[in-house]
């Protein structure tokens, strides 16, 4: 019995001291285990999952207005605006563009498309480096005095036998020698022609140059006063500008085709950006009663 107990003393000993050694052991263990230390990870994965915005000078945020820049690959862009003075965004703008990848892209103004004015322009950013770029811009368009419904009665009948093609050619180039600068000068040619009858050289196309032959040069600078807004201001210098009709040629002068242009543009959440710009022109007369004009556009890239 007493060798018995002896035993049973021991063995109680013994599990005793294992249990305190197991104890004492689980802190380093829990300490050096890499499980527990991983935890928090998965936890922080959400914050860092999303990209960061950058600013307008990275790729997906970069204006393709007036630069020699495109939309990267497979990227679409929606631009809704009004009260515009070029070609592209003239009366209205509903303009639907994609990245077609290796600089090229494809636009189109769906609102031109729905008066009766058919475009199609296509940019190819073909020399890309961190200080300097070139693009090249070509475009088409057709329209039909009978489907431009939208012009008022009188209007309507005076271009309703004329018909107008334009194709204009832009090479463009742009300098970022800083991330707050940005220069960008156009070399632009323009050639349209108008086919049909008019009494006088004046209408809805010349007034609005959609069917002016031209030639100009517009230097522009960008300053990105923070990663979301940037101010830009353009001037739009004719080295002659002039109208073909079938019969005759009318020459139109410098003074009223030349333009200035200042605007903000500002990213207003991820992926949609605001542009208010003011526009001081003949042409801004010519379209809206008044030489210096606003104009309003939203741009959601997907």
């Amino acid at each position: 019995m007493r060798q018995l107990a002896t035993s049973v003393i021991l063995a109680l000993v013994l599990g005793t001291c294992l249990l305190e050694r197991n104890a004492r052991a689980a802190p380093d263990d829990t300490a050096t285990n890499p499980i527990p230390a991983s935890l928090p990870a998965p936890a922080a994965v959400p914050a860092t999952s999303a990209a960061p915005l950058g600013d307008l000078q990275s790729p997906g945020q970069v204006s393709t207005r007036y630069s020699a820049y495109s939309l990267p690959a497979r990227q679409w862009a929606v631009s809704a605006g009004a009260l515009g003075v070029g070609d592209g965004d003239v009366f209205a703008l509903l303009a639907l563009t994609y990245g077609l990848g290796s600089g090229v892209e494809l636009n189109a103004n769906l609102a031109h498309m729905g008066v009766g004015l058919f475009n199609l322009s296509g940019n190819w950013h073909f020399i890309d480096t961190p200080y300097f770029d070139l693009g090249i811009r070509l475009g088409a368009w057709y329209g039909h005095g009978k489907w431009v419904w939208i012009a008022a009665p009188a209007t309507a009948e005076l271009i309703s036998k004329i018909d107008v093609v334009k194709f204009p050619l832009e090479l463009t180039a742009s300098s970022t020698p800083t991330r707050w600068l940005e220069f960008d000068f156009s070399v632009h040619y323009s050639y349209a022609k108008m086919f049909g009858s008019s009494s006088v050289e004046e209408s809805l196309f010349t007034d609005s140059e959609l069917g002016t032959e031209q030639f100009f040069v517009r230097p522009g600078t960008r300053l990105f006063i923070s990663d979301r807004t940037a101010i830009e201001v353009f001037a739009k210098l004719p080295a002659f500008s002039r109208v073909n009709m079938d019969d005759r040629t009318h020459s139109v002068p410098f003074k009223r085709t030349w333009a200035l242009e200042g605007g903000l543009r500002s990213r207003l959440a991820r992926g949609i950006f605001g542009n208010i710009r003011l526009h001081y022109a003949s042409v801004s007369d010519l379209l809206y009663g008044a030489r210096l004009y606003p104009s309003f556009e939203l741009e959601i890239r997907p």
